[in-house]
């Protein structure tokens, strides 16, 4: 089991946890918005940094494995040194027969001695390391291309990257997890691997992740940590039951406040009532009896209004609860093209040294939602760039009709936001000359409040930044979306708010994704590159996981 009791840690004046508290002996996800202390938390179970206060309880039986986030500390370093587990026995390999010829050949007896005793400590190390032989069969069930330990891991794709942190992770033979966002970068196969993995793991394990599929499938438990306290509640059940129970409280608390505020409502009235009724009293008479009278019904009105102060004040008051705001218009494209919007013929795409696709056909209709899929590197990103015309074509064409507005979300960051200088507001009328009114209203839409639209672009989160940049090519008349990864690094909330924008949304679109819950929710069909082909006609059923679409693909 993994105890965790009583643990708080600060960050200068902020705190990230307080008090937190819990058991786990099967699966349990981590939940909660981007900072608020997720990956610090899984930090102080594995030993990497310490609690403020509490303590960590693992027992000494638990061998934990522990896949961190990200590589990006890492970036000028060799392969070799970061995932020294996938590459020990290669290289202990190749020294063995360095020790060996050299044992052949040594001389001097001191150095032959010295040689001998390292051949054999490598031997014993050996017993202990994983085998070349399961490292192999793990890179070949994650689809992942032979990797060089001399490589540095700034020249792998976040694929290959949180592939390597997977094998060096399961050859450790651990009897606990943690994994933060394992999900990340990952393809199809990749994700299927992991299911299977988890399925067949017995022990703790603590998942941090936005991939609402997986923590559909593999934990019985959430934990949800408030970004705002510091605090973490434990919810039973997967993401599915937790989401539930949190729209049964926030209802249960709509109505709390709403009958709350007609008790009050009516309280206040009946004060209205008996002040003007004492005042009409003492202005119309001069009978003391009358005037004595009045006055004892205003001091009732008093007593009702210390009592109203009183409720007010009270730990049982409740207040108003934050409105979750959606969209309340449609924002489909001005513009519908025809029934066919864009048709890819005979499409060939070579990048340096090889041929990237062959042969690519197929056209996207009006209100479709086509996810294009395939393992990492496989030319996803490539592809779109093609249609749009920023990559040359070897053969074939790409023809649009001649309604169709293409808008494009790229996958970096930096492609996709506006000015960094610019507020949401002034981004919105710089698309499209509008009033500050109608653009104020159109970011509503897009779940812009309070002060955000007057909010710099580069103060924004990473999740607000994506969907300005929805509202800006949705503004643009685009009707034909281009995406890529669009919900890539998202939080929960910024997944759904994102979703709930781009549900409103009436034009064409074709999305790269992974997100197996976005795919299960927007896809009409997918397109899967397989071998540098790329597979067309798949149907989406709903509520079918995404991966079986790819072994129906895998079939055909």
């Amino acid at each position: 089991m993994i105890k965790v009791n009583n643990v708080s840690k600060h960050f200068g004046a902020r705190t990230v946890l307080d008090g937190v508290s819990f058991t786990v002996a099967g699966h349990a996800g981590i939940v909660g918005p981007n900072g608020s202390g997720k990956t610090t938390l899984l930090n102080i179970v594995a030993g990497e940094l310490s609690a403020d206060a509490g303590s960590v309880d693992v027992g000494s039986d638990l061998r934990l494995g522990y896949l961190q986030q990200g590589y990006a500390h890492d970036q000028k370093r060799p392969v070799g040194d970061v995932f020294p587990g996938v590459f020990s026995a290669l290289s202990a390999g190749r020294r063995l027969e360095e020790l060996a010829r050299k044992m052949a050949t040594e001389a001097d007896p001191a150095q032959r001695r010295a040689t001998e005793d390292e051949y054999s400590a490598l031997v014993v190390q050996m017993e202990v390391a994983p085998a070349e032989a399961e490292v192999d069969e793990l890179r070949r069930a994650l689809s992942l291309r032979p990797v060089d330990a001399g490589e540095l891991v700034g020249e792998l794709s976040g694929g290959e990257q949180a592939k390597l942190g997977l094998i060096e992770v399961v050859v450790s033979h651990p009897n606990g997890l943690l994994l933060d966002e394992p999900t990340n970068n990952l393809d199809l196969p990749a994700l299927d691997w992991l299911d299977r993995y988890l399925d067949g793991f017995d022990g703790p394990a603590l998942i941090v992740s936005h991939d609402r599929a997986l923590l559909d499938r593999h934990v019985e438990v959430i934990l949800e940590i408030d970004s705002y306290s510091g605090k973490l509640e434990a919810f039973p059940g997967n993401y599915t039951n937790h989401a539930e129970e949190k729209a049964r409280r926030e209802a249960n608390v709509w109505d709390r406040y709403r009958q709350q505020r007609r008790s009050e409502r009516g309280v206040r009235q009946e004060i209205r009532r008996i002040k003007a009724k004492a005042q009409v009293t003492e202005t119309r008479t001069i009978n003391d009896h009358y005037r004595r009278k009045a006055k004892k019904v205003a001091r009732r009105a008093l007593v009702l209004q210390r009592r109203l102060e009183r409720q007010l004040e009270s730990g049982d008051h409740v207040e108003k609860p934050k409105a979750s705001y959606g969209l309340k218009a449609d924002i489909s494209p001005e513009q519908r093209s025809g029934d066919r919007m864009l048709a890819v013929a005979g499409v060939t795409i070579e990048v340096p040294d090889r041929t990237l696709l062959a042969d690519v056909e197929f056209e996207v209709g009006w209100g479709e939602c086509v996810v294009l899929s395939g393992p990492n590197g496989c030319g996803k990103t490539t592809l779109l760039r093609a249609i749009q015309g920023l990559h040359q074509l070897s053969s074939g064409s790409v023809k649009t009709s001649p309604s169709v507005c293409v808008g494009y979300l790229a996958q970096e960051e930096e492609e996709t936001t506006a000015d960094g200088s610019l507020t949401p507001l002034e981004a919105i009328r710089a698309v499209s000359p509008i009033s500050e009114t109608d653009a104020r209203r159109f970011l509503h839409r897009f779940l812009f409040t309070g002060d955000e639209p007057l909010t710099p672009v580069e103060r924004l989160s990473y999740g607000e930044r994506k969907r300005l940049a929805l509202a800006c090519l949705v503004l643009s008349g685009a009707n034909l979306l281009l995406l890529d990864e669009p919900t890539n690094h998202l939080d929960i909330p910024s997944r759904e708010a994102f979703e709930l924008a781009l549900g409103e949304y009436r034009g064409a679109m074709i999305v790269v994704t992974h997100d197996r819950y976005f795919i299960d929710r927007f896809a009409d069909r997918m397109l899967v590159i397989e071998a540098g082909r790329v597979l067309t006609g798949i149907e989406v059923a709903p509520d079918k996981a995404a991966v079986g679409a790819l072994e129906r693909a895998d079939d055909s």
